[in-house]
């Protein structure tokens, strides 16, 4: 069920006085069909929309004929669209555009009046991001006393549910009137049948006119027949609508940003954005099927920035533990409580570092979210690295942290760092992200790594080893960290299952003690050892 939310509402209501004036300059103007008033921003026109209409009587479910309608771009979602148009229904009620865009993403605002000048409106969104077509069908019901009657055609298709298959339809009849005996359905695609409920199915997608024909029995020399078209999408591309509220504590957030994503396979796309509205609601619209996650900002205005942390749904910090959204249906009830800040004491430390992308060039990455974790894993707060990918955490009381980016879809794990009286500071702490997967901290019921020796020679001068035995081959990855948990050296391979002896370079070494990272799948393993002279 699509959710119009207050502030699209608002956006409507403010249109009616310049709607009416174009109403009744049309109304006259029944020989005319379409009349077209079209811009568009500097734009590549690749996509297409393909929008159908059609204007029924709310009592009886009669086409309106000649009736005018109003295709506007929202201002507000159009993403660069600037668009109307003006035209008439035809005979059947129906009313049709064709919209070539260059934008990715927006909005149509459908519109029209009865003749006591009651505004109708429906919003219908679309998007490209993954095909270049996209079909509209809308309707709208209004009061129309010129085409009541009390023998209309009429009725209702939906999919059938016991199928779940999106080319078999069920028809039911809801035609109005006394004494209906017969029944015929054109289904559009050269079929018909005289059951008054019948299904249907399709052998091929498409948009389909189908025409129920009723008539009654001979009721005092008078046979009634009534007609109805309506067009059904079999087969065709589904999409869907969803969205939630994003509360800090028991409230709303009052200004904020969601950030889309979709998965697939191992990919992690960035879809959309959206703004919070006044009530804390986030929504997206015209998504196909499939996994996505969601991860929701405080903006540095809102009355909460400074006491909660960009969250994503399933109330996470991590991208790597969020709940994954699968959307086979539209739904609005995706909510998220966002984490708030852990208090702490100032004090005199500081940690500053950089950001770099693990790619062999190591290019700084900026605007990456660094998120500053205590000894118990309570995130105390979070700062965006800036065009040069640094970060400086200030004012910290001593003790132990963790520090960690988080860059959605992309791998990183924590650097653990010890502040104290006589080591206040750690600077230029680097955090490499990697493309790929290095998750830590998380039990894995198939290890690889069987067994893992000691380092030796330990203290180590220009080499230290390690022996290692694995169950199978895997790919293991190897980095020694000095004090401050910085990476000074890595080596990676692929090593068969067995016995293995690998050997570490430490001769550039300064003296002191350092860590060696062991990685492979979701294993973490850690062993440390002394550099001398």
């Amino acid at each position: 069920m699509k959710q119009n939310y207050p502030r699209l509402s608002k956006r409507f209501r403010q249109a009616p006085s310049r709607k009416k004036l174009l109403l009744k300059l049309l109304l006259p103007l029944s020989m005319i069909l379409v009349i077209s008033i079209t811009t568009t921003f500097a734009q590549s026109n690749n996509n297409s929309i393909y929008l159908a209409g059609q204007i029924t009587n709310l009592e009886n479910g009669a086409p309106i004929a000649g009736h005018a309608v109003y295709i506007e771009s929202n201002s507000e979602s159009n993403g660069g669209l600037n668009y109307y148009l003006a035209c008439m229904t035809d005979a059947n009620g129906f009313f049709y555009d064709t919209i070539s865009t260059g934008v990715i993403d927006g909005s149509l605002v459908i519109y029209t009046f009865d003749e006591y000048s009651e505004e109708y409106i429906k919003e219908e969104f679309f998007r490209f991001n993954w095909y270049s077509e996209y079909h509209m069908n809308t309707e709208l019901e209004i009061i129309d006393p010129n085409t009541l009657t009390d023998f209309q055609a009429d009725f209702e298709a939906m999919e059938d549910p016991i199928m779940q298959d999106s080319l078999s339809y069920i028809f039911t009849d809801e035609s109005m009137g006394e004494g209906i005996i017969t029944w015929f359905w054109d289904f559009g695609d050269g079929t018909a049948s005289t059951v008054k409920d019948p299904e249907h199915h399709y052998m091929q997608p498409g948009i389909y006119d189908v025409r129920l024909t009723v008539s009654s029995d001979n009721i005092n020399n008078d046979v009634r027949i009534s007609t109805i078209m309506k067009k059904v999408s079999a087969g065709m591309r589904e999409y869907f609508d969803f969205g939630g509220q994003a509360f800090a504590g028991y409230f709303p957030v009052d200004v904020g940003t969601a950030y889309l994503y979709k998965i697939e396979g191992e990919e992690f796309i960035p879809i959309d954005t959206t703004e919070f509205d006044e009530y804390g609601y986030y929504g997206y619209h015209a998504l196909i099927e499939g996994n996505y996650k969601v991860k929701t900002f405080p903006s540095t205005s809102s009355a909460n920035a400074g006491e909660y942390l960009p969250t994503y749904y399933g109330d996470v910090l991590l991208w790597t533990k969020a709940e994954t959204i699968e959307l086979t249906d539209s739904y609005h009830n995706y909510d998220i409580y966002m984490i708030p800040n852990f208090s702490y004491t100032t004090g005199d430390a500081a940690i500053d570092g950089y950001v770099t992308m693990d790619n062999g060039d190591n290019p700084s990455l900026d605007n990456v979210e660094v998120i500053l974790f205590n000894e118990a894993d309570n995130c105390l707060t979070y700062i965006k690295s800036d065009k040069e990918g640094g970060f400086e955490f200030i004012e910290l009381p001593y003790g132990t942290y963790k520090v960690l980016a988080e860059v959605p879809g992309k791998y990183t794990y924590p650097n653990t760092i010890v502040l104290s009286p006589e080591n206040p500071s750690i600077e230029d702490l680097s955090i490499i992200v990697y493309d790929e997967e290095m998750t830590f901290g998380i039990s894995d019921p198939g290890k690889h790594i069987a067994g893992l020796g000691e380092l030796y020679p330990n203290p180590a001068r220009s080499y230290t080893n390690l022996e290692m035995i694995l169950d199978e081959q895997a790919q293991v990855q190897f980095f020694i960290l000095n004090h401050a948990g910085q990476i000074v050296e890595k080596q990676s391979g692929s090593y068969n299952k067995g016995d293995h002896v690998v050997q570490m370079n430490t001769a550039a070494l300064t003296p002191g003690m350092y860590r060696v990272m062991v990685l492979t799948g979701n294993e973490k393993h850690i062993k440390s050892f002394i550099k001398v002279n």
